[in-house]
């Protein structure tokens, strides 16, 4: 039997690209070998949203051709966001036998032992493809794609070119992927794309509400999850949609990037502040308790002192329950990455610490509150030996059940009880 090692960075698409690869794989006689083992096949699916997650991929590509050293028989094969943008620098390397475009990718068909495969142009795609997946490799909850690309182009994002305009999956193939999903097991389903509040499906006048209100009612699914949604993208038929679902968890991200208006106007962002603060509101009043969290960048090209701090009072205003923090990276091709006035490493450095701090802040006073209100949480098992269990809460932190009874894809839900290890411990865990 063949064996095939594929490696995965970057955000929940290309986890469920890769999943999709994954399953053809095996279904073609692969046995799915981790990467750090000897195998036939080796493939890349990479990320460019940053500097750094260029490197990882590079060093990915290397760790591969190590392999390849050792035995000239292996193929290697690269694609995702970063082969997207640099497929001729990758495909320089020597030992590299394939680099493969985002839109085809998901179909194994077109370009494994196709010799007639040739890289495509990510910017003229113009629907989505699917592949119907059964499983998410080596995950208990499922991802759901039912969007790709993004039409937005702010000034310091790489990702619209690697991922070409924005296109929607079908409403109808929405919900036959969920439902095949559910037959086969999950219990939780967690929506993504690449700017998922885009989601439309033009030919059914369908948006993103309708597919949370279809999925509410589907029979076997449990809880459902919604990824990062851009401010500006949030409506009130949205807002309506989940305040109505009894499996919509209650955890929105958001993507603030500045909480200053005058850096949000050079990045290119769609919004003011004023919009997130009353996004929030609505989002609190819709579900109690709700866990709001948001992305944050700093030192972006040109960010004073003043509008840092701008950020930090707004962010101390907000109190969310916790921050995704992220240090600014020029990305090639972008207008940030032209800007004269550049921030130095050290003050990059000393803002992203403090905003860290912030961020374990909010998040530790967002459990007490959990606690305080007597919150009940659920999640689905992903964990359960020596009779403990331990799941992602629908309130996106970990929860902790003393059981001898629960295992793994079990409902656990239960009221918080106290702090325990980086989550909570529950009272009394119940199960269905």
């Amino acid at each position: 039997m063949k064996k095939a090692a594929v490696a995965t960075l970057g955000c929940k698409v290309n986890q469920v690209e890769s999943g999709a690869i994954i399953e053809q794989l095996s279904e073609l006689g692969y046995a799915i070998v981790d990467f750090d083992q000897p195998a036939d096949l080796y493939i890349i699916n990479t990320c460019t949203v940053t500097s750094r997650t260029d490197f990882k991929s590079r060093s990915l590509i290397r760790q591969a051709i190590r392999h390849k050293e050792h035995n000239p028989d292996v193929k290697i094969i690269v694609t995702g966001c970063y082969a997207q943008k640099e497929p001729q620098e990758i495909s320089a390397l020597e030992g590299i036998d394939l680099v493969v475009d985002n839109q085809a990718k998901i179909d194994v068909s077109q370009w494994l032992d196709n010799a007639s495969y040739r890289f495509q142009d990510i910017m003229i795609a113009d629907e989505m493809p699917w592949k119907p997946i059964k499983s998410i490799h080596e995950h208990t909850r499922a991802f759901l794609k039912i969007q790709d690309g993004c039409d937005y182009f702010c000034s310091y994002c790489a990702v619209p070119y690697g991922r070409g305009p924005s296109r929607s999956l079908d409403f109808g193939m929405v919900i036959k992927q969920a439902e095949l999903l559910v037959q086969n097991g999950y219990k939780e389903i967690v929506l993504s794309g690449v700017n998922l509040g885009l989601y439309r499906d033009i030919k059914a006048n369908k948006d993103l509400s309708d597919v949370l209100k279809a999925l509410d009612e589907m029979n076997g699914l449990n809880l459902l999850r919604i990824s990062s949604i851009e401010p500006d993208l949030w409506t009130d038929e949205l807002i309506r949609s989940i305040q109505s679902s009894g499996k919509v968890c209650p955890h929105f991200h958001i993507p603030l990037q500045s909480g200053s208006d005058s850096v949000l106007h050079r990045m290119g962002r769609r919004y003011q502040s004023d919009l997130v603060s009353k996004l929030i509101e609505k989002l609190r009043a819709a579900k109690a308790d709700c866990a709001i969290g948001l992305d944050v960048i700093s030192g972006f090209p040109g960010e004073t002192d003043a509008e840092y701090e701008q950020t930090i009072d707004f962010l101390n205003r907000l109190k969310p329950s916790y921050l995704h923090v992220f240090s600014y990276s020029k990305r090639k091709g972008t207008q940030a990455a032209e800007m004269s006035d550049q921030v130095h490493g050290e003050t990059v450095k000393r803002r992203v610490g403090r905003l860290t701090t912030l961020s374990n802040a909010f998040k530790n006073d967002y459990k007490l509150a959990l606690i305080d209100n007597q919150t009940k949480l659920k999640g689905i098992v992903e964990k359960a030996s020596k009779g403990w269990a331990s799941a992602l809460s629908d309130h996106y932190i970990r929860i902790y059940a003393r059981s001898i009874d629960l295992k793994e894809n079990d409902i656990v839900e239960c009221k918080a009880e106290s702090l325990y290890k980086d989550g909570i411990l529950l009272r009394t865990p119940d199960r269905d």
